[in-house]
């Protein structure tokens, strides 16, 4: 939003620099920032006349121009296909500086010396209007400086403005918010319609097939028009808010948009087709041009204004080509209404198109300004239009739109805040900002409908102190107060594992979340997908139901780009379709290509178990106890390679080696490993604090054990019987090697452990230690068959 400061001064009196008001309004929640509206330097672009023109020879649009600045004549080769003799123009002379820094210097176009530059607005940084010279009025004075003629030396408070704010995107809106800080009034534009004796509703009658996307929808005729240039007045205050000016009428409309923040549409009456206006929703596949002259097909999610037949313009959006106005109108159906900014938003977003009024509707108008705004600009057209004003205006409201009304304690603003604030003082501040107060105790207040967001006491509560100023709000040491809340514990756990992931070596990723269908399908058989209803890019048309997909794409990408030794951590969602459709909090790892070298060795290759010691690292390390990693199958995991993963009897995730099919579907050919963790189901599985247990008094007595076991014997059913049949004597057991060969025999492995045994009440004898570890060999040999190995 840009708010020119000559415009806010016509509006409210103050006399406070641009900049300070600018950091005024920052302070009360609407960033500000002061910037003059042009740039360069124009010391030497004067006011002159064309006094003699005439062709250059061999040039089929330049032509040699004298310019008299009052003082002396210059010699000028312009090629503007508007100039001519006797016109008032804007001559910058040898040594002026444009906008960008271009420098006018002497020149000579096809032998011709020129002694300056015949100005566009776009060479002067008005607007990019560069059909044409700058024309003026003959009644500039030659030799005057153009800028102050044309009081464009001015300065542009530029807002940037947060989507609940629709009440600033005004002029009277940001004088509203100004005239409650300084503790002034607002001086709004006065003006009288003069109606004729014709009615309004003998031309038109309205009506509104959905009263929720359009709540109000009103009219005026307009007649005996004269299509016309602006008055200066009028360009000046477009051009300084950035918009370019097109005729009287068109002028007229976005003035007042600008002016009291309510956009309005005019249309050529007699190319209406109809004495009728229908609000509706599109047909599905109905074609509509819109100004612009680009066909759209349309859903029935964008709402259309119609002659009770065709479309006339896409309502909150853009008009139709069909009936803009023209230079040849002379009858206009002047309209403003109110829409449903969500409507607006979809159909701006399905027609691709980002206007001044969708900008507005899209956050929020106001509903009860509607006549107020037709009675703005019509009174203005009758003035630079020589037009006639019908009596009446034509105002389909089925359900009016009553302010809101609230209950705000006083105490409860200054409880909150830290601050102390007098209730006079709250008074103030709301009924400077137009709300409605009655004091009952409490502040029974009205507020307004040019205000979208307030709609409990704590929006209340941020209008007082953003008018009051944040930095009335005092400095606090500790988080305290009503709305103090403790961090979330789902926060904590995306940290803590952030840091324990990177703490392992780990990179982490982002995924977008959207996913091919085809190749999501690669990686997730038939699982159901959640499609994507207006889709960015043809590979994007569904949301992954696997981190599986994201990984491999984050690993294709990196190999792609010769980053071939890979790990990585995904802390995502996957997404899946129901009613609603629904998201789950996954946890996703992989690991491919090798470890990094070192001085004293080379990295090895990665393979399943360093993927394993990460996620039993990862558990131990946010005090998750240890899980059975249980032999499964499954759609994206290599057979001989895949586990489902269990903590207390329950499936907390998958990990394995990625199936070489699937991998090369993503264009990578080495072996990839990865693991998918279910986040909530670790959240509710975190010890809830540490157990410290004093240092041994007694000392360890470690002993090891190898076994040759046929091939299907699982280790881990190994572990939990040394386990079981070392009782509490047997305080760790690890395995520390694994060996297959010609030496232990075919379809046999042979596996070693490392025990330690350890009392907590006395040292241990070494015939106490020999008998449970004679108890654990035999109990192995009952069990797994299993065969001891003499050392």
């Amino acid at each position: 939003m840009k708010a020119p400061y000559s415009w806010i001064k016509e509006l409210v009196d103050i006399s406070i620099s641009p900049e300070e008001l600018a950091d005024r309004l920052s302070l009360c929640g609407a960033e500000a920032d002061a910037k003059p509206f042009l740039e360069g330097n124009f010391d030497n672009v004067v006011i002159g006349s064309v006094v003699e023109l005439e062709p250059i020879e061999n040039s089929d649009h330049l032509r040699k121009a004298i310019v008299d600045d009052g003082h002396e004549k210059f010699q000028v080769v312009c090629g503007a296909p508007n100039v001519a003799k006797g016109q008032k123009i804007i001559l910058a002379k040898i040594g002026a500086e444009l906008k960008g820094g271009f420098k006018i210097k002497q020149a000579k176009l096809r032998g011709i010396e020129s002694f300056g530059m015949i100005c566009s607005e776009t060479e002067l940084g008005i607007s990019d209007d560069h059909s044409g010279i700058m024309v003026l009025d003959d009644d500039a004075s030659l030799g005057e400086n153009p800028i102050e003629y044309l009081k464009l030396n001015d300065t542009i408070l530029h807002l940037d403005l947060t989507p609940n704010r629709p009440d600033l995107l005004s002029l009277i809106g940001v004088a509203r918010d100004i005239s409650c800080l300084f503790d002034t009034k607002i001086i709004r534009p006065q003006f009288e319609v003069k109606e004729s004796a014709e009615t309004a509703d003998e031309y038109i009658k309205v009506s509104i097939d959905d009263p929720d996307a359009c709540p109000r929808y009103a009219a005026r005729v307009i007649k005996n028009i004269k299509i016309g240039p602006s008055p200066w007045w009028i360009k000046r205050k477009l051009l300084l808010s950035g918009v370019r000016p097109i005729s009287n009428i068109v002028d007229i409309t976005n003035l007042v948009m600008l002016e009291m923040g309510h956009p309005l549409h005019a249309f050529d009456y007699d190319f209406l087709g109809s004495k009728e206006i229908v609000v509706r929703r599109a047909l599905n596949k109905e074609k509509f041009t819109t100004l612009d002259n680009k066909e759209h097909e349309l859903t029935p999610d964008v709402l259309l204004i119609t002659n009770g037949e065709k479309a006339v313009a896409a309502a909150g959006v853009m008009g139709g080509l069909n009936s803009e106005v023209q230079a040849t109108t002379s009858t206009v159906l002047l309209e403003a209404a109110y829409f449903n900014p969500v409507t607006i938003r979809k159909s701006k977003n399905i027609l691709g198109i980002n206007s001044e009024s969708s900008h507005r509707f899209e956050r929020g108008a106001d509903p009860n300004i509607v006549c107020q705004v037709l009675d703005r600009a019509a009174s203005l057209m009758a003035e630079y239009a020589g037009s006639e004003i019908l009596s009446g205006i034509v105002d389909c409201y089925p359900n009016t739109i009553e302010p809101a009304k609230l209950t705000l304690r006083p105490e409860r603003v200054n409880a909150l805040m830290g601050t102390n604030i007098s209730k006079e003082r709250m008074i103030k501040i709301l009924e400077g900002i137009e709300f409605g107060v009655k004091d009952k105790g409490t502040l029974e207040v009205v507020v307004p409908t040019f205000t979208a967001d307030v709609t409990r006491e704590v929006d209340l509560i941020e209008e007082i102190i953003r008018i009051e100023g944040f930095n009335s709000v005092p400095e606090s040491i500790h988080n305290s107060g009503p709305l103090f809340t403790p961090r979330h514990a789902d926060d904590n756990f995306y940290d803590s594992s952030r840091n324990v992931m990177t703490s392992l070596g780990f990179d982490e990723m982002y995924s977008p979340g959207m996913a091919d269908a085809k190749l999501l399908s690669k990686v997730s058989g038939d699982e159901p997908q959640l499609k994507v209803l207006n889709p960015i890019a043809d590979d994007l048309t569904v949301m992954h139901n696997s981190l599986f997909y994201s990984l491999l794409k984050a690993v294709s990408h990196n190999i792609s780009h010769r980053n071939v030794n890979l790990q990585l951590f995904d802390m995502g969602r996957i997404y899946l379709p129901g009613n609603p459709p629904y998201e789950e909090e996954k946890i996703g790892l992989t690991v491919t290509g090798k470890a990094d070298d070192h001085w004293y060795n080379k990295g090895r290759i990665f393979d399943f178990y360093d993927l394993k010691g990460a996620v039993d690292s990862f558990l131990r390390l946010s005090h998750i106890l240890p899980i059975d990693y249980i032999p499964t199958k499954h759609f994206s995991l290599d057979d001989s390679c895949s586990f489902e993963l269990q903590l207390n009897n329950k499936t907390i995730g998958y990990a394995g080696q990625i199936k070489q099919k699937i991998a090369k579907q993503f264009d990578v050919k080495q072996n990839v490993f990865a693991a998918m963790l279910d986040f909530r189901l670790l959240l509710e599985s975190i010890q809830p604090e540490s157990i410290f247990k004093s240092l041994p008094r007694f000392p360890a007595a470690p002993r090891d054990l190898a076994v040759i076991v046929d091939e299907t014997v699982e280790v881990g059913s190994l572990m939990d019987e040394i386990s079981q049949s070392g009782g509490l004597l047997l305080e760790k057991v690890e395995l520390f090697d694994l060996f297959t060969g010609t030496q232990v025999g075919y379809g046999k492995k042979s596996i070693a452990f490392s025990m330690i045994y350890r009392s907590w009440e006395k040292s241990l004898e070494s015939d106490e230690i020999s008998k449970i570890h004679k108890n654990i060999a035999d109990n192995l040999n009952k069990k797994f068959k299993a065969q001891i190995r003499e050392a």
